[in-house]
């Protein structure tokens, strides 16, 4: 049973991805994200982009996607391209089925270089049904888009030990925020944290659909805020 919520044209589904008529969008995967540690003298295991394709494939499978677009930030050093950013990026690519588009995040500043050996063009948008996905660093002038970059989580503190969540926020009804799928990313808390997208910047309203085993709706920002 598929436990996601149904927002305007889109399905936000438990596992991270918003999904479109036959199209699954996802955000922020910091492919490479271990090799930057590394480089800063912290160890962590080469192991998240096995995750990641696992949990691609789940999707491609559960909802019958036939096209997967990545909104942003596919690999993670923006500054060059790193020896795990090259082998991560090809795993990922070759382990698809479907078809892949990329639009640009801010860390994807070398990334055109590894996508060109598979002829796929990294885009600043992409259209999906009546929604365009942009990564959210910048605001394109869209009315109805989806977009990462934010990694939205709401964090809740119960009886000394602290919880975190991964969120969708929808904005005004029409803008659609992803939360970060890297399993590696613990997302920005929103109930104490300012918004990095101007898309967000400009918002009235925000709602909030936190992620667990499945996608529940918490209720607005501003009512949240006012309660802790």
């Amino acid at each position: 049973m598929v436990k996601g919520v149904v927002v305007d044209d889109a399905i936000l589904t438990p596992e991270k991805a918003a999904i479109v008529g036959d199209t699954a969008i996802i955000a922020d995967l910091h492919l490479g994200f271990e090799n930057v540690m590394q480089n800063k003298g912290v160890a962590i295991p080469k192991m998240q982009v096995r995750e990641i394709v696992r949990n691609v494939k789940k999707i491609i499978n559960r909802y019958d996607v036939n096209k997967l677009i990545v909104a942003g930030d596919l690999k993670h050093e923006f500054s060059k391209n790193l020896p795990y950013e090259w082998e991560d990026v090809r795993e990922f690519v070759e382990s698809l089925d479907v078809e892949l588009e990329v639009v640009r995040g801010n860390h994807d500043n070398f990334l055109v270089s590894i996508l060109a050996e598979y002829g796929i063009e990294l885009k600043e948008y992409v259209k999906v049904g009546r929604y365009y996905v942009i990564h959210g660093h910048k605001d394109l002038g869209f009315e109805r888009v989806i977009i990462g970059h934010e990694h939205p989580a709401i964090k809740v503190r119960v009886r000394g030990g602290l919880y975190s969540y991964p969120c969708y926020l929808v904005a005004d009804d029409v803008k659609i925020v992803l939360p970060a799928f890297s399993p590696l990313m613990s997302g920005s808390d929103i109930l104490q944290n300012s918004f990095l997208s101007p898309v967000l910047n400009k918002a009235k309203r925000i709602e909030i659909y936190a992620v667990e085993d499945e996608v529940l709706y918490l209720g607005s920002l501003s009512d949240l805020r006012n309660i802790v």
